[in-house]
């Protein structure tokens, strides 16, 4: 797990980057890699890496140059597989003289070429340099687990595990990306496709590479989703022993390390489940950490049970009001990004904890998207194809329950009429609905954010009119929203140099649980209220359970009541301390940012800040957005 740096030109140029420069750019990042420095420069190519050292704590050093003619690389991540691919290449010549991982990069691409990725398995970002071919060839892991940023700068590319390092280039010039500004406000989410908050600034998305040479960049997927519901004749205790061995695999895999490992202990039934795989597989006690907020102890309780339970060694983080909000601005500055959510900062404090006795971390992360935790989210989309039968007037719902149902629905996303899968998501969905911008901007950043029109044509991409809307939503689930809160753990982890693993991220686990049937992963109790209530209301009813299949390996391995806990994930009643005791300094706080100014009307950006306990969680994007403008427009330090 390192801070990796690249910034390469086109042939026979010369990048232009002073060694202090490009020190600067590299040392933003010093948190993700406290171990070690590096740095390489040839001809029109110029990589620095931070390291934190986990395996072959001798030989790991970056950049990793091979051959001659040389190929270099800067990695962040741990391939898996690497033993496997080993043996494959020795086969066919290849020499290595390390145990390290990184080794196994540029080997690998020296039989496969930019192929290679498709024969990695783990959580990778790296960008490698062939100076032979002149091409430089920049990937991302299939979710996203490892972060990857890049920016077109003249005529070079540079990329960086963090958008900090790219912003102290000297030719790259500061300004906020507008749609993904109001993306944000909507949904929380820090990109919009490839885009960042800041303009020129883009992201590789998961399970894609970039190809630089000969001018042209070119970017592709080099690895697609099953298809959901593919493994239709899979019987259903077929899927959960299947589930449980891939699971097993994949957390023995990744406790593999040379430094000590910890894990993420929420109470909930994803960390439990997967501690009990971590009891199969690790010798002795295993230090966890579970946070809580101010007065909230059940998730506490469950996760000691839990500890005590699997043998394990766990410490608890509590935050007050008091505590997050020293630690918010500060985590914002070192981000280079607003939060995402309230448990950014959770996670951070909890992984400052279990640094003190490990270096490697087990999450969570993943089970939710991939077994349709979000359980009302999902249904959503049963709900959009019941309004467009009785659109259609193919409903066989009968007057009355059509009635019942459109009410609901009314309930649930103020609405009863969506024309898109993509409007009612963003109905169901939105911490601050599209249409209600109309009258928070200001008119000119309304026209220059397009109407949020990029934004539905992203998601819109999602829901193409040959597939069910159940899929649809499968794949923006697993593919977004999966990226987001990976993205959220790696910020948050390597803000204290501890790598976070996530066993539900696993390739193999995630390609035979994706392709299940729906209804081994959720359904609705008593099956009678599904056609004529909305999802929203099932949800409040305890109607939906979600994850069957993860919970049948939980009773395998879990007393009864760590198996039946419902998703836990260290919450923090940040919306009532917006409500209460951060009332006043929030309402002054977006009534005084000038970011906030310039994009929203003065009368609404006023009654915002004057009614802040009111509206609770909905200004702390606005609170996040104005704390980092701050920060990203201070005086850089000489």
């Amino acid at each position: 797990m390192c801070g990796i740096l690249g910034i390469v030109d086109l042939p026979g140029h010369n990048p232009g980057i002073s060694p202090a420069m490009l020190d600067e750019m590299r040392d933003t990042m010093a948190d993700r890699g406290p171990d070690g420095v590096g740095v390489y420069g040839r001809g029109p190519v110029r990589m620095a890496h931070r390291r934190l050292a986990i395996r072959d704590h001798e030989a790991g050093n970056q950049p990793w140059v091979d051959g001659e003619p040389p190929v270099a690389v800067v990695f962040n991540g741990e391939i898996y597989n690497d033993h496997q691919l080993r043996t494959e290449l020795r086969q066919t010549g290849a020499r290595f003289e390390s145990r390290c991982d990184t080794e196994v990069i540029p080997a690998a691409y020296r039989r496969w070429g930019i192929d290679c990725v498709q024969h990695l398995r783990g959580m990778f970002a790296f960008g490698l340099y062939d100076f032979e071919k002149q091409r430089l060839l920049l990937a991302r892991d299939r979710f996203g687990i490892k972060p990857l940023y890049f920016a077109p700068i003249g005529t070079q590319i540079v990329f960086a595990s963090s958008p900090a390092a790219i912003l102290r280039h000297p030719k790259f010039s500061l300004r906020m990306n507008l749609r993904v500004m109001s993306h944000y406000l909507s949904t929380l989410r820090l990109t919009l496709g490839r885009e960042t908050l800041y303009e020129g600034i883009f992201t590789l998305l998961p399970a894609e590479r970039l190809v630089f040479e000969d001018s042209d960049v070119r970017i592709d997927r080099y690895w697609n989703y099953p298809q959901p519901g593919s493994c239709s004749n899979e019987e259903y205790t077929d899927a959960v022993d299947q589930l449980e061995e891939s699971l097993s695999t994949a957390i023995k895999e990744q406790l593999q390390s040379d430094v000590p490992v910890g894990m993420f202990l929420s109470g909930g039934l994803d960390s439990n489940t997967m501690s009990s795989f971590v009891r199969d597989h690790h010798n002795g006690s295993l230090p966890a950490v579970c946070g809580v907020g101010q007065g909230i102890d059940e998730d506490l309780q469950f996760a000691e049970r839990c500890a005590k339970h699997v043998d394990a060694e766990l410490n608890s983080v509590q935050l007050s009001a008091e505590s997050y909000r020293e630690h918010w601005e500060q985590l914002v500055g070192q981000f280079a990004l607003p939060l995402s959510t309230p448990t950014d900062l959770v996670i951070a404090r909890i992984s400052s904890e279990l640094r003190k006795s490990a270096t490697v971390t087990l999450g969570g992360e993943g089970a939710d998207e991939l077994l349709f935790g979000y359980d009302a989210v999902y249904h959503g989309s049963h709900d959009f194809d019941r309004l467009r039968e009785i659109q259609a007037g193919t409903s066989d719902l009968g007057t009355r329950a059509e009635r019942v149902f459109l009410k609901s629905l009314r309930q649930w996303c103020g609405d009863d009429q969506f024309q898109t899968p993509v409007e009612h998501y963003f109905a169901a969905n939105s911490l601050i609905a599209p249409a209600a911008k109309v009258g928070l901007y200001r008119p000119e950043i309304w026209d220059a954010v397009g109407r949020d029109q990029s934004m539905f044509d992203w998601y819109g991409e999602y829901f193409s009119s040959d597939i069910p809307t159940t899929n649809g939503y499968a794949y923006l689930l697993h593919e977004m929203n999966l990226e987001a809160l990976l993205s959220r753990l790696d910020r948050a982890t390597m803000s204290v140099g501890l790598e976070a693993r996530v066993p539900y991220a696993d390739e193999r686990v995630v390609e035979h649980a994706f392709a299940l049937p729906e209804d081994f992963k959720t359904d609705v109790d008593p099956v009678e209220t599904l056609p004529y209530l909305a999802a929203g209301e099932l949800k409040a009813r305890g109607s939906l359970r979600s994850k069957k299949v993860l919970r049948a390996v939980a009773r395998h391995r879990l007393p009864a009541d760590l198996s039946e806990r419902p998703k836990a994930s260290f919450p923090t009643p940040v919306g009532e301390w917006l409500s209460g005791p951060w009332a006043g300094w929030a309402g002054e706080t977006i009534k005084h940012s000038p970011l906030l100014q310039e994009v929203f009307q003065p009368e609404s950006l006023h009654s915002i800040a004057e009614h802040v306990p009111a509206l609770g969680m909905k200004v702390w994007p606005l609170v996040n957005l104005a704390i980092w403008s701050d920060q990203m427009t201070k005086p850089r330090a000489a």
